[in-house]
């Protein structure tokens, strides 16, 4: 046999200690996959923002020569200097060209160099920047790629001016030819190269660990952030491909970035295609910049978890030694409680733990106890309402043959109010004594009613009427045997008797929908709520009402002193409603029952809520039978 102990550091480290390791492992690649991806959407943030930048300084200067070359002043100018006749002509149209050139630099504020080329003679060179030189070295070859697409601005490949370097770094440089159709015109060429600070500031923005290189359309590198100038140049082999990778290039796809080795350094490199120029960034960052810090990270996480398996190891010694003992009391005493024997409680033991737990387990079993106390309370008060009603119940075969003899005897003797109401009653004894079910459908207990109150029409005359309204579907409804009754009796002897005027008492019954639980507490053979409904019956009369102190007790339990002695009218009035509301709450429990409103000299209101009843596999209600 493995001891416990044992048994459990074995399963801490299977279950523990080895999924730690191998979680470490995951979470460090996911990691590290993770700083790739925030790495990646940092690299396309800034790589896209550069293009943006790039673009924009290529279109703008794109738009300056356009709106130079269509220039209708400068174009006059042009002609006149490529028409001169003589020295002073061509002097003072190289005047007016320069201050129209001066107007165009001090307008945009820009630094930079033009180039005019007429379809004869010399070109025209112009520049508002001392340091740019060499400009007579710019020959017809600048713009013969704009002459394939005369009218269409032609960005140069190259960033150092179409001399090689003619004094300042990263000049712009575009050619643009007027269309072939513009005889009238002596201009035969553009040559517009403009100074762009941006791409200073890109080539010296970036640290050590991150670089930029721009390649023109050619392949050749046109800037550069490497400190080497030949290290763009080796590098541009190792890009991949716009349209895909290179053959002969290992390189491995990391996110949005793809793995280089370059110069004993591993870089993650992106690239973006400039469509208006056709040129492409490379943006690279160095890979142990990002993961630099990941591998010390692990040498940590490894000794902590080495230091916590010790630890464990250390406390589960301590613990399990002195948890054996109670656990086996635990065990001990469920088995007891499962047995049945629920007066068994566990014991507290010295551990929080498990004293809250056998706490929690101590009070299910109370609530369980008395959870059934409670049940076995309502059925004995269910026995007990039973028994109160067959209290003053009578022999109903001698009372029933008894009233036969009177009806007989009255049918003789040709009194037919007297055979009539003795037969009245017949039916409500017969109803009330009958055995069987406890529940009755509702178009039966309104039958017994209109018993009642043909008996009572007997005794008081024309004195009142009664109004039936039952709605549809309500009247195959099931509800307790003898309960509208009494409270038609209250109506007619407490509240109609008592007017001295014709009464009308209004007896409606109808289905209503529910909100919350409709199921019963306590399930009754053969019989199914209705889910969602519930029936609502009112028992309504027009006579002297009750008083408001009365009203407040009238379904509190009758004492031997309410409304006087028992057998008084009050007395007998409180124990119908008392008796048939108990009867409700028992069989039914929460919220059913009754509920009175009346008001003196005016009304009163007694407002039956029961379950919707039907019979288990009956049609639902209101529906073709």
């Amino acid at each position: 046999m493995v001891s416990i102990i044992r048994r459990f550091n074995l399963v801490f480290l299977l279950l523990v200690v080895l999924p730690s390791l191998l979680v470490s492992v995951v979470l460090s690649r996911l990691s590290v996959s993770a700083m790739y991806s925030t790495a990646s959407r940092q690299t396309e943030s800034v790589i896209d923002q550069i293009a943006q930048n790039i673009e924009t300084e290529t279109d703008g200067t794109m738009i300056l020569a356009s709106a130079l070359i269509h220039d209708g002043e400068l174009r006059l100018l042009v002609n006149r200097y490529a028409r001169a006749s003589g020295p002073t002509d061509r002097i003072t149209a190289a005047n007016g060209i320069n201050l129209k050139l001066d107007s165009f630099f001090t307008y945009t504020s820009r630094i930079g160099a033009i180039v005019i080329y007429p379809k004869m003679g010399n070109p025209f060179t112009y520049s508002n920047y001392p340091n740019i030189r060499s400009l007579d070295r710019i020959g017809p070859e600048a713009y013969r790629e704009a002459e394939q697409n005369p009218g269409r601005v032609q960005l140069l490949d190259s960033l150092t001016g179409v001399a090689g370097n003619i004094g300042e770094k990263f000049m712009l440089s575009v050619a643009v030819c007027p269309l072939a159709d513009d005889s009238d015109s002596e201009l035969a060429a553009l040559l517009v190269m403009l100074r762009i600070p941006y791409f200073d500031r890109l080539t010296s923005g970036f640290d050590t660990a991150s670089e930029v290189v721009v390649f023109g359309r050619g392949g050749a590198p046109i800037l550069s952030s490497f400190s080497d100038p030949a290290a763009a140049k080796a590098l541009a082999p190792l890009l991949p491909a716009e349209e895909g990778e290179a053959e002969n290039q290992a390189q491995t796809p990391t996110d949005g970035f793809r793995q280089i080795s370059f110069r004993g350094r591993s870089w993650n490199a992106t690239t973006r295609r400039l469509s208006s120029s056709g040129w492409t960034i490379a943006f690279l960052v160095d890979r142990s910049s990002i993961t630099g810090k990941i591998t010390l990270y692990n040498i940590y996480l490894a000794a902590a978890l080495l230091i916590l398996t010790v630890l464990f190891f250390i406390y589960a010694e301590i613990f399990f030694s002195r948890i054996a003992n109670p656990i086996r009391s635990v065990v001990r005493s469920m088995r007891l409680v499962g047995e049945g024997d629920y007066a068994v409680r566990v014991p507290a033991s010295g551990i929080e733990e498990l004293t809250e737990l056998t706490g929690s387990f101590n009070r299910m079993v109370s609530e369980i106890h008395r959870l059934t106390g409670e049940r076995e309370e309502k059925e004995r008060e269910r026995m007990k309402a039973e028994l109160e009603a067959l209290r003053y119940q009578i022999d109903p075969h001698f009372v029933a043959n008894t009233l036969n003899s009177i009806r007989l005897m009255a049918q003789a003797a040709r009194v037919p109010t007297i055979r009539d109401m003795t037969q009245a009653l017949m039916r409500l004894l017969s109803e009330s004594y009958s055995g069987g079910d406890a529940f009755v459908e509702l178009d039966r207990e309104i039958d017994n009613v209109r018993s009642y109150v043909a008996i009572m029409k007997v005794r008081f005359g024309e004195q009142f009427d009664v109004v039936y309204d039952v709605g549809e579907g309500a009247a195959d409804l099931l509800v307790l045997r003898m309960i509208l009754q009494p409270i038609v009796e209250n109506s007619i002897l407490h509240g109609i008797a008592g007017a001295s005027r014709r009464g009308t008492i209004g007896i409606s019954c109808r289905l209503v929908d529910a909100e919350g639980r409709t199921d019963l507490p306590f399930p009754v053979e053969r019989l199914a709520p209705i889910p969602g409904k519930r029936l609502v019956i009112e028992v309504r009369d027009d006579g002297i009402g009750m008083e408001p102190e009365k009203l407040e007790s009238a379904l509190a339990e009758p004492a031997a002193n309410d409304s006087g002695s028992p057998g008084s009218p009050g007395h007998l009035r409180k124990i119908g409603l008392v008796n048939v509301h108990r009867r409700i709450a028992l069989n039914f429990g929460e919220p059913f029952g009754l509920s009175i409103e009346s008001e003196r000299d005016s009304h009163t209101l007694v407002r039956f809520l029961l379950p919707a009843l039907r019979k288990v596999g009956s049609d639902e209600p209101g529906t073709d039978r």
